[in-house]
């Protein structure tokens, strides 16, 4: 029997995936993509065809949506039609059905069984092969190392590809202490709905430059925190890429050096943002207490990075508003005033400054940094560089600061 003729097929119903317009021998396309990495795939579709997955909804057989693409539309869709789109939808695991179920629940399994995560972006975002991944990284880092102003305690770094952030990289890593025994609290947003407000791996991370090892007696304390037990979640790291693009940097200029890692992926703060709810709810201010807690266990030094870009503005994003110059140069400007309160190390009023535009350029570095400077009150914080790409459709900014005890 075909997929999609099984039962629970019948009214299809498509997971959360990710939408992105693109232009295909000059008509206007969609790519479907499933943000989990289940599919690795991408799905191109019509605007027609969007609207059609659109109503799949899981209350809808395939006659029901034939009724309702016609009724908007009023334009007719055969049933095979239907048939075809649910089937390319099963096919890549895009329906929220048993099939999908059934397979999740085994991968999740087989992941959760590993000791070490193995690299997602690799021969994506970076290169495959250990020789050739130096070379690449030599050649956007080759600048000297500098000790700054004090002892460096924390910094923000972009999390966008090496391609388009490479200025910004190059000159924030500058900062990296060069230090044995150092424990690295990397703090990277996740694209995806997450579990927790914090979702920690205890898994070594896995690169073509070997295996940064994760914490290891702190692990078992993690455990036992009253604060942080319950945040140890692996699944949210598999194929998140704002912590991974850091390591090969990190393993490459610490050469020979001993470190440990402690991965961190935040959520949302949307809810404190639109609908009012504080900072100081839902334990926010117990897990920053917890990790102050783990760090003083810690006998070497410790270093905080909050893996972050700043806005994302642009169609790519949703937004109908022209991205021309003008534009550009107010979304920085309003940059500049987030990054005045970083510098300030001032947690709640960077916070502050992001919910008083109602988070419209979708700073999607806010959980990350917000932590940061929270665990980092009483430093001392300096500008390094600040970076705005744009293709002239869309844009995202970023921007590498260091913060020193």
């Amino acid at each position: 029997m075909n997929k999609c003729q099984e039962p629970d097929a019948e009214n299809p119903q498509v997971r959360w995936v990710d939408v992105i317009p693109t232009v295909q021998d000059g008509k206007e396309m969609f790519f479907i993509r499933d943000p989990e990495g289940i599919s690795e795939g991408s799905l191109l579709v019509s605007r027609e065809v969007l609207f059609l997955i659109s109503l799949m909804d899981g209350t809808r057989g395939i006659r029901d949506l034939q009724e309702e693409y016609m009724k908007a539309s009023g334009s007719p869709v055969h049933a095979e039609q239907i048939s075809s789109v649910i089937g390319a939808m099963d096919k890549n695991y895009l329906l929220s059905n048993k099939r999908y179920e059934e397979h999740i629940r085994s991968i999740k399994e087989e992941y959760g069984s590993r000791p070490c995560r193995e690299s997602f972006l690799s021969g994506k975002s970076y290169p495959t092969e250990e020789k050739e991944l130096r070379t690449f990284l030599a050649e956007m880092l080759k600048e000297e190392r500098q000790t700054g102003g004090g002892s460096v305690q924390g910094l923000i770094v972009p999390h966008i590809d090496y391609s388009r952030g490479a200025a910004v990289y190059k000159e924030i890593y500058k900062y990296l202490p060069d230090a044995d025994d150092l424990l690295i609290v990397i703090l990277g947003t996740c694209h995806r709905m997450t579990p927790h407000m914090w979702n920690i791996s205890l898994k070594d991370f896995a690169t073509p430059l070997g295996v940064a090892k994760n914490v290891r007696e702190l692990g078992a304390v993690i455990r036992q925190d009253v604060s942080l037990k319950d945040c140890v979640e692996e699944w949210s790291h598999r194929n998140e890429h704002s912590i991974e693009l850091q390591l090969p940097i990190i393993q490459f200029l610490l050469k020979e050096r001993n470190f440990q890692i402690l991965p961190i992926l935040t959520g949302s703060l949307h809810e404190c943002i639109v609908d009012g709810k504080s900072l100081d709810e839902d334990g926010l201010p117990e897990l920053i207490a917890g990790l102050r807690r783990l760090l003083k266990k810690h006998n070497g030094p410790t270093l905080l990075i909050a893996a972050a870009d700043l806005a994302h503005i642009g169609s790519q994003f949703g937004d109908s508003y022209r991205l021309d110059s003008v534009t550009l140069g107010e979304s920085s400007r309003k940059d500049k005033e987030l990054l005045t309160r970083i510098t300030e190390v001032d947690a709640r009023g960077f916070f502050e400054e992001v919910k008083r535009e109602g988070d419209r350029r979708r700073i999607c570095g806010l959980a990350p940094i917000y932590f940061l400077l929270s665990l980092l009150a009483g430093s001392r914080g300096e500008m390094v560089r600040y970076d705005q790409w744009t293709d002239g459709a869309s844009s995202v900014s970023f921007a590498g600061l260091v913060f020193y005890k």
